[in-house]
């Protein structure tokens, strides 16, 4: 009797049950087809999709495993962010995943940008007659150019470099930057800003000039040939820091980081601008530094008053030595007066109390010891002005003795008072040799002055 393989329950000749799912359908029409795929579809289309989103909650909420709307909380500028649930319980909100939103971020941006540079600006596209205005062309070529100017990198910070530059330009508070740059590397621009970012490109544009790079680290030289490339390299630098000066309204909107810019660029437009239009910019800078030190505008630095102090001292403490030392002398018009210097050191803090041990105070005690020794070399750079190359001492058919001999008893003085600096030692980044060529520079001044 041959072997039957077939199920008790089941005939011998029925269809295998999985048939179907081996070999394909002939009896099934492509009609019948793509009317079930249609009808799947439309079974798709009316579920309801979900809202949620996904996103990094901070580290004290993913620990304790509670909802975090960390990505909901607007922060005002310069304040760090922080969820409700932190703020509820006075714990430090931290976003342990900042530096990959960071790159997230960046990429989109560069994918942005490449978008723009293949298809340009709507601006341009919008006009039926494809015209466009010198600005809108201007602003486009500017977004397709890539920067000349290098990325600042934290190196730069403690490079020998910068510390020679910081006594120099005593424009940027090395603590109140410095700390404000490692923030943002950390994934928290707005801790810069765009004129903070502006202050990184002009640091880097002056090490050029020096023949240093990004890093802080100086460059081999390449003889004569190698000087002109760099003039030129720093002069198209400083033409793209004015176009992003133009772009944001500097000029005209006074703050703190953009009084910062524009002292510092100053210097470097020699090559660029013309007679005119540098001395329009350095009047309307230093009228905003008047604006900002007279109005009792504050800066809001999170790292304490003697920072914030420092932050304002040092734009005044330049903005009324350099107009001393270069319109007084010369002849120019005068805007800070000594009675203004008066009046804007009785907001400093006072050092007379218990504070006074703190670090960042004592560092405040030393800036003002080095800002004192210029500030007095000023006031008699001042004093000559108004005996003998101001507009109201020419005018006049005698010269005025008396205030010429105040005026050079001042710079007598003057040069004592640089010789005493030479026994202060060192204190924070500044270092003895430092101190030296500091002394040494403004003593030159003044033999220079005197004849």
């Amino acid at each position: 009797m041959p072997a039957d393989n077939s199920s008790p329950t089941r005939p011998a000749n029925a269809a295998h049950p999985y048939a179907s799912a081996r070999r394909p359908n002939s009896t099934a029409t492509p009609s019948a087809s793509s009317a079930a795929a249609a009808a799947a579809a439309a079974r798709r289309d009316n579920q309801p999709k979900s809202t949620r989103q996904q996103f990094a909650a901070c580290g004290a909420c993913r620990m304790r495993r509670v909802k975090c709307d960390l990505k909901d909380v607007s922060p005002r500028a310069g304040e760090t962010p922080m969820c409700t649930n932190c703020q509820e319980r006075g714990l430090k909100c931290v976003d342990e995943f900042a530096n990959v939103k960071a790159v997230k971020l960046l990429r989109r941006g560069r994918r942005l940008a490449q978008v723009e540079q293949v298809y340009g600006p709507a601006a341009q596209a919008a006009r039926p007659d494809g015209s466009a205005t010198e600005a809108e062309n201007a602003q486009a070529s500017s977004s397709r150019t890539p920067s000349c100017i290098p990325k600042l990198q934290p190196e730069f910070f403690g490079s020998p470099f910068y510390r020679r530059f910081h006594i120099q330009r005593p424009i940027v508070d090395p603590t109140e930057f410095s700390a404000r740059f490692y923030e943002s590397e950390q994934g928290k621009p707005e801790s810069l800003g765009v004129a903070g970012s502006m202050i990184c490109m002009l640091l880097v544009t002056w090490a050029a000039t020096y023949g240093v790079n990004e890093y802080g680290v100086e460059e081999p030289s390449n003889g004569l040939e190698g000087v002109r490339e760099r003039r030129r390299r720093c002069n198209e630098m400083v033409r793209e820091i004015l176009g992003l000066i133009d772009k944001h309204g500097l000029l005209r909107k006074p703050t703190w980081d953009g009084v910062r810019v524009l002292l510092l660029i100053m210097p470097l437009t020699e090559d660029v601008q013309t007679q005119l239009e540098r001395l329009a910019m350095y009047e309307a800078t230093v009228s905003q530094v008047y604006t900002l030190c007279s109005l009792g505008s504050l800066v809001k630095s999170g790292q304490g008053e003697f920072v914030d102090a420092l932050v304002r001292a040092r734009i005044f403490w330049y903005g009324h030595v350099h107009e001393g030392i270069t319109s007084g002398l010369r002849g120019g018009r005068l805007i800070f007066e000594d009675d203004d210097l008066s009046s804007f050191q009785i907001t400093f803090p006072s050092l007379g109390n218990k504070q006074s041990l703190i670090r960042t105070s004592i560092t405040y005690s030393y800036s003002y010891r080095y800002a004192t020794a210029p500030i007095r070399l000023s006031s008699a750079c001042r004093q000559i002005h108004a005996a003998l190359t101001g507009p109201k001492a020419k005018r006049k058919e005698d010269v005025n003795e008396r205030g010429l001999k105040d005026a050079w008893e001042a710079l007598s003085r003057s040069w004592e008072e640089f010789e005493g600096l030479r026994h202060v030692g060192p204190v924070g980044i500044i270092q003895t040799e430092d101190t030296e060529r500091f002394v040494n520079g403004w003593q030159i001044f003044i033999f220079e002055c005197r004849e």
